[in-house]
């Protein structure tokens, strides 16, 4: 691959990677705070990349999860790096979401791979740090998957939660 295709398919996977943690940590937290048992929540997301190109950044994200959590938004920055020669890509960095009752943050890794300079899929965890609100005390993970077909000018992801206090 070309230096400025390899170049934006780093930035791809920043801008997943960010973009999955931050829909998954919301959900989670939310429902963590109303149980005291373990719960899995989904929630998907779309990722809008505001350093593209770049293998580090910053993303905002639309988050969308079941109640309580319901609908919210993330921000996410990211450290990501891609072999040019393979299409192998890593993406690593912390987010924070804010829903209407409070706020999760935390930290996610993905590893995945592009198929092409604009078009990949990566695959990864998240764990849950704290939040404010209704999440205070929050704690959790999960799994992410994020894909692109822009060179993560915007990504979409689904995350798979695991909760508890």
């Amino acid at each position: 691959m070309h230096t400025t295709k390899m170049l934006c398919v780093i930035a791809a996977a920043a801008a997943i990677t960010a973009a999955v943690i931050a829909g998954c940590g919301s959900s989670a937290t939310s429902t963590v705070a109303t149980s005291s048992l373990a719960t899995k929540i989904t929630c998907t997301f779309t990722s809008y990349n505001q350093t593209p190109k770049q293998l580090k950044g910053f993303m905002f994200a639309n988050v969308n999860c079941p109640k309580p959590a319901g609908n919210g938004v993330q921000s996410s920055t990211y450290t990501a790096t891609v072999n040019a020669t393979t299409g192998a890509a890593t993406d690593s960095g912390s987010y924070k979401n804010w829903f209407d009752t409070g706020t999760e943050n935390g930290t996610y890794q993905l590893k995945g791979q592009y198929t092409s300079p604009t078009t990949g899929t990566l695959t990864g965890t998240f764990v849950i740090k704290g939040g404010t609100g209704a999440f205070s005390g929050a704690k959790g993970g999960g799994t992410l998957t994020c894909s692109t077909t822009d060179a993560a000018a915007t990504s979409t992801c689904t995350v798979v939660q695991t909760t508890g206090h």
